[in-house]
């Protein structure tokens, strides 16, 4: 007999179909990358935007009104009003040395001896001969009168004392030289290198400087092409390092009619107070007031670009060409093409291109 079969149930387990897969969780999935990539474009769009569509923050401001100065520049050296450089005309050693700086002089004082010893004595000697020659012109003279003499006699004995006169004189007058004397009344400002009695003085030499130290002027040089704007009775605005931070005041009283050629350069003389405090032989910067404007309209320097304003005209970058005055430190002044009410651009950007749109930066 057939051993019997033995029926065993079996599990059947359907596989699902690659569309039943994509039918129900991919549907999820597929909205998740659709998400993703909306976000990635708004984000895109909003970086285009705010990079390359968006107008340029700016910062504006208004023109304001004050002073406005137009000045010339010059520099120049405090001197005296009055006063000379004494020298010598001979060379020679000192033997005395009678004035010191600071000293006061009067007019003929003499200053300083230069060796005499020779020319002494040739006064001397020509100062006997001149005596001899009086006393034989007296005698001849007589003689003449009682007709002892000729009258050739008489006129030899007269020439030669206007000789010995004028060889006395010319003597006397080559020993004046050696005495170096005040040409002016007034202070020894200055002495050559603090002079000694041995030291040699040269011909042309300046030893002593004599003036007034109390009444001083500036002496400058101010450009050929700014001495036209240059007149006798304008505003001096004077500073020296010996006291920064300070603003001097003078006039200016005289202007030189012939320039130099060469540094191309007209010299002026500015007037000083009797109070200034500067002092003779002081370096000064000098700025001569021409023009004052005491309502002008005023724009910052960084606002400038050449001869133009960079403004905002209906949310637009406008170039406004304009007329300049007076321009200073930090700010100009504008004589014309700009209005109180214009906007205009500070510190205008580098590529800022003309109707470019723009916007004021937030609390400027």
């Amino acid at each position: 007999m057939r051993p019997a079969r033995i029926f065993r149930p079996t599990l059947l387990y359907k596989m699902p179909s690659v569309n039943s897969l994509t039918s129900g969780g991919g549907i999820l999935r597929q909205r998740t990358i659709w998400g993703g990539g909306i976000a990635l474009a708004i984000l895109l769009l909003a970086a285009v935007y705010f990079l390359f569509l968006r107008a340029p923050a700016i910062q504006t401001a208004t023109p304001t009104r004050g002073t406005a100065v137009e000045a010339v520049y010059a520099t120049g050296t405090v001197e005296p009003i009055a006063y000379a450089r004494v020298g010598t005309k001979i060379s020679g050693r000192l033997t005395e040395v009678l004035a010191r700086e600071g000293a006061a002089v009067e007019a003929g004082h003499v200053l300083a001896v230069i060796d005499a010893r020779e020319e002494i004595s040739r006064v001397q000697e020509l100062s006997a001969r001149l005596q001899l020659a009086v006393s034989e012109l007296e005698r001849t003279r007589t003689l003449r009168r009682s007709g002892h003499v000729s009258a050739a006699v008489l006129d030899q004995m007269e020439t030669a004392h206007a000789a010995a006169v004028a060889a006395l004189k010319g003597a006397q007058a080559r020993l004046d030289e050696h005495f170096i004397t005040a040409p002016i009344s007034g202070t020894i400002l200055r002495s050559e290198n603090q002079l000694k009695i041995g030291d040699m003085a040269q011909p042309g030499q300046v030893l002593f400087m004599v003036g007034d130290a109390s009444a001083l002027q500036i002496d400058a040089e101010v450009d050929e092409e700014d001495i036209l704007k240059v007149e006798r009775g304008q505003e001096a605005l004077i500073r020296a390092d010996a006291f920064a931070g300070q603003i001097l005041g003078g006039t200016v009283s005289g202007i030189t009619p012939h320039g130099d050629p060469v540094a191309r350069t007209y010299r002026i003389y500015i007037e000083l107070p009797a109070d200034t405090p500067l002092v003779s032989g002081m370096t000064t910067e000098i700025n001569i007031v021409v023009r004052r404007e005491e309502n002008a309209l005023l724009v910052p320097l960084s606002a400038l670009a050449g001869a133009s304003v960079w403004i905002v005209d209906g949310g637009q970058a406008q170039l406004r060409p304009v007329t300049l005055g007076a321009v200073g430190s930090t700010a100009a002044e504008i004589l014309s093409g700009l209005s109180d009410a214009d906007m205009i651009i500070v510190n205008p950007q580098v590529g800022l291109a003309e109707g470019q749109r723009v916007r004021a930066r937030d609390g400027s």
